[in-house]
């Protein structure tokens, strides 16, 4: 059992830092030191992937195209829709309401026809940032990366404020590392410390990766858990083996 902060910051060579997942299911930031979670220094945000999808779908509702077309579109193919067409803009308001900053662009759907994508392009990722967009409550992705950084102790804080990683599908789109080191920079304002984060082009898969090279460790070989330990015990014996 590993957190996935913990193994996306092992993909990039590192034990200590912050980092930032953007994933399908959930969004978290997670500060790290010496390869130890630091919980309190854990936030979650509901918006990651899977939701992004969903709200792409809904903006499309709104837009000039077929709408039978539209609601004849699997969740596949919205999905491949986001990951190819879909980005993070530099300056949401801005090219919101600039229409010189708008790159249409067209999806030929399985069926054959076209899809074309305006604001739609960059008002899909944006809840990332501001999930009062879909109406939750919550800080963006960049505060909470922000609160988790404040919680960590002043004799960790400059080690983990250097090594802020990236990982996550959701953090693949084009524009989100400029963006999240954009946001952070303008959070740590006024500080002196010019923030920069590590975003591997391989960071979609970052967590896999860095269980891959855990478990590949010859330290992790006496940390297995049996299935029958499992069985006879139950999921509280999991933390009693590996607080």
């Amino acid at each position: 059992m590993a957190n996935t902060g913990f193994l996306s910051l092992c993909a990039y060579g590192r034990v200590t830092g912050l980092a930032v997942e953007a994933g399908a299911g959930v969004s978290h930031a997670t500060s790290i030191c010496l390869g130890q979670t630091w919980r309190e220094a854990t936030y979650c945000l509901g918006v990651a992937g899977g939701f992004l999808s969903n709200y792409l779908h809904s903006l499309l509702m709104e837009s000039p195209n077929d709408p039978s077309v539209l609601k004849a579109l699997k969740k596949k193919t919205v999905i491949q829709l986001k990951k190819q067409c879909c980005y993070v803009s530099m300056d949401y308001e801005g090219d919101l309401y600039d229409r010189g900053f708008h790159h249409p662009a067209r999806f030929q759907v399985p069926d054959g026809q076209w899809i074309t994508l305006d604001k739609e392009r960059f008002c899909c990722p944006e809840p990332l940032f501001q999930p009062k967009l879909v109406h939750q409550s919550s800080p963006g992705l960049h505060h909470l990366a922000l609160q988790s950084l404040q919680k960590v102790p002043d004799h960790a804080r400059r080690d983990t404020v250097g090594n802020i990683v990236l990982s996550g599908g959701s953090s693949m789109f084009p524009g989100f590392p400029e963006r999240m080191c954009l946001e952070l920079n303008a959070l740590f304002h006024g500080t002196g410390c010019q923030i920069q984060v590590l975003a591997s082009p391989e960071r979609g898969t970052a967590a896999w990766a860095g269980g891959s090279m855990a478990a590949s460790l010859t330290s992790f070989q006496h940390a297995w858990m049996a299935k029958a330990e499992y069985q006879e015990h139950g999921a509280e014996y999991v933390h009693k083996m590996f607080q």
